[in-house]
């Protein structure tokens, strides 16, 4: 089947559809997917907080919201978690603003590493809306606003990918997954595995050990890390460099779920919404051949 068929396809199938049927613009269509209420934080809550409130509900994002107004000021993501806790540009402001005192640095005021230039949509935006703002903009999520810029929402590209699960027939998973897999070993450290996800702007990295898939770290499974109470003892004694150099394989995910390259993207999507997955490993004769993320959805969506 030939990708605009296929696209033909998709819209005639209804509710895969990203095409409003009416001109008419009214709040709902994008609230159908997005995930609300949506937690929100002030400028002010200290970045330890997000830590922790990301790592007990499992949020990849939140949205930074004045106080007074509930008016959206900004966003922070694990990916930016990471960042300044060991990954990138970021952890120079842990090295040169608190010399390298992780637990001041983690008690700052979110402000600090927050994008403040915030990609967002309306209520009464479409899905489709959404969608080409991410793809354009590279995000993994936007906060849905009303018209006085308060926040009501947030959508994600879970929530995208999501809704192929099961519906799509005639693409097959080796036609949309990464085939240049960056990996890490079992006894890679937190810090080689944090700067390795800023580098290469990924979230998750399988780890392989002779040329098998024997676990997943992911972003959310460092903020988890960090998100703990032993490693908080760590922190209020400064010593980053113990905790920076745990094995990824000791926080890493190791019941992991994985699809063949033949399989249809319909089948990784139903397996990906029903373990809560962002993506999976791509095996074929117990080797990995690529990964698909719920990033590469994208690609068959106009």
């Amino acid at each position: 089947m030939s990708r605009e068929t296929f696209r033909r396809t998709l819209r005639g199938k209804g509710p895969v559809s990203l095409k409003s049927s009416t001109t008419k613009k009214r709040e709902g269509e994008i609230l159908h997917i997005a995930k609300s209420p949506v937690i929100t934080m002030a400028p002010t809550t200290p970045i330890y907080d997000a830590v922790k409130i990301m790592a007990k509900e499992g949020f990849r994002r939140i949205p930074i919201a004045d106080p007074g107004t509930k008016a959206l000021a900004g966003i922070v993501t694990a990916t930016d978690i990471v960042d300044y806790l060991g990954g990138g540009k970021r952890f120079e402001i842990v090295q040169q603003k608190f010399s390298g005192n992780i637990f001041k640095a983690i008690n700052e005021p979110v402000k600090l590493i927050m994008t403040q230039k915030v990609f967002a949509v309306k209520t009464t935006a479409e899905i489709s809306e959404a969608v080409q703002i991410m793809k354009e903009k590279n995000l993994g999520g936007l906060p849905v606003i009303d018209e006085e810029n308060r926040v009501r929402a947030i959508i994600t590209e879970r929530d995208i990918a999501y809704m192929f699960a099961g519906r799509i027939s005639g693409v097959k998973v080796a036609e949309l997954m990464t085939s240049q897999v960056v990996t890490a070993l079992p006894q890679t450290t937190i810090f080689e595995a944090e700067k390795s996800m800023i580098a290469h702007g990924f979230r998750r990295l399988p780890i392989v050990a002779d040329g098998k898939v024997v676990g997943i770290i992911t972003a959310m499974d460092i903020i988890r890390f960090f998100g703990t109470g032993e490693v908080f003892k760590h922190l209020q004694s400064g010593t980053i460099t113990q905790v920076l150099n745990t094995p990824v394989f000791q926080i890493a995910t190791k019941n992991i779920s994985t699809v063949e390259p033949n399989a249809d993207v319909g089948q990784a999507a139903e397996l990906m919404r029903e373990k809560n997955l962002g993506a999976l490993p791509v095996v074929q004769n117990g080797k990995l051949v690529g990964i698909i993320t719920e990033r590469d959805f994208f690609k068959i969506i106009e």
